[in-house]
C-alpha cells in the first residue's frame, strides 16, 4: 500500500515537471519553479516508493526492476540538486519519463531475486558507491547526447527553440568533464571497495561484472587523459563517454537482466 501511494504520488508529480519542462522549452516563458518544485516533490515521493519496493519484513529485495527503479531516483535526484548551480534543467526531459517507467515496472513486476538479510558496512559502502557512480555516468551519457544534438543542430545551421535554450557549447563539455571527473572517482572507489569488502568480487559468476566495470574505468580514464593532454573534445568525447557509459551497464545491469528476466535465474 505505501509502495504503491508513494509510487502514484512521484508519477503524476513527474509528469507534471515533464510537462512544465516541454512548456518552457517550446514556449516564451520559463516554468523553471514550477519544475523545481514538482520535481522536487516527485524525488521526494520516489524515495519513499524505493524504500517500500527494496525493504521487506524479511530483508532487502534487489532484483532488477528494483535496483532500475532505486538508480533512476539517484540520477533524478543527482540532477534535480545539481540544477540549482549548472544548467541541466533539460536532462528532465529524458530522467523524468525514464523515472516514471521505472516505478510502474517496479510495482507491476514480481522480483524473485533472494532476499539479503544483512549487510556489512564494507559490502554497504559498495553498494552506495555503485549507486552514485552508475548515476553520475548516467547523468554524463545524457549530457553527451545533448551535445550530439547541440554539435549536429549548429552544424547543419539549424536554430530550433531548444538549441536556443542550452548553454554554449564549450560550457557544455566542460560540464560533461567534470561530469565524468567525479563519475571516475566514484567508480575508483567501486572497485576498491570491492576488491577490500566482497568476498566473491573476482568469483567465476561476477567475472562479467568485475571486467566491465574495470573496462568502463579504463576508457573513462583514457578520455579524461586526452582530454587533458590532447585535448580531446567534440564528437571524439561524445564516443568515448557513451561507449564507457556501455560498459557500465553490461556490468551492473547487462547479466542481472539476462539471468533475472531471460532465464528466470538468480
Amino acid at each position: 500500500m505505501y509502495a504503491s501511494t508513494s509510487g502514484l504520488i512521484a508519477i503524476i508529480f513527474y509528469f507534471l515537471g515533464s510537462f512544465y519542462q516541454i512548456r518552457t522549452i517550446t514556449g516564451s516563458q520559463s516554468y523553471r519553479r514550477q519544475v523545481r518544485l514538482y520535481g522536487s516533490i516527485a524525488v521526494l515521493a520516489h524515495l519513499f516508493n524505493v524504500y517500500w519496493v527494496i525493504k521487506t519484513p524479511l530483508g532487502y529485495d534487489f532484483g532488477f526492476f528494483r535496483i532500475i527503479t532505486l538508480f533512476s531516483w539517484a540520477i533524478a535526484a543527482l540532477v534535480l540538486l545539481s540544477s540549482l548551480k549548472k544548467p541541466l534543467e533539460n536532462l528532465f526531459l529524458a530522467l523524468f519519463p525514464l523515472a516514471i517507467i521505472s516505478i510502474a515496472l517496479s510495482l507491476s513486476l514480481d522480483s524473485d531475486y533472494p532476499i539479503q538479510a544483512d549487510y556489512t558496512a564494507g559490502v554497504a559502502s559498495h553498494i552506495l558507491l555503485a549507486i552514485l557512480a552508475t548515476s553520475s555516468i548516467t547523468i554524463a551519457a545524457f549530457q553527451a547526447s545533448f551535445i550530439a544534438y547541440q554539435n549536429h543542430q549548429l552544424k547543419h545551421r539549424h536554430s530550433s527553440h531548444l538549441i536556443r535554450q542550452l548553454p554554449p557549447l564549450q560550457t557544455m563539455e566542460a560540464l560533461l568533464f567534470e561530469i565524468l571527473w567525479v563519475g571516475l572517482l566514484l567508480l575508483s572507489g567501486v572497485i576498491v571497495t570491492g576488491v577490500l569488502f566482497m568476498e566473491d568480487f573476482f568469483a567465476q559468476h561476477l567475472i562479467h561484472k568485475t571486467t566491465f566495470s574495470m573496462l568502463a574505468w579504463l576508457v573513462f580514464a583514457v578520455l579524461l587523459w586526452g582530454r587533458h593532454r590532447l585535448g580531446w573534445r567534440g564528437n571524439t568525447a561524445i564516443r568515448w563517454t557513451l561507449t564507457g557509459f556501455g560498459f557500465l551497464i553490461l556490468a551492473y545491469f547487462g547479466s542481472k537482466f539476462v539471468l533475472e528476466i531471460i532465464l528466470n535465474r538468480v
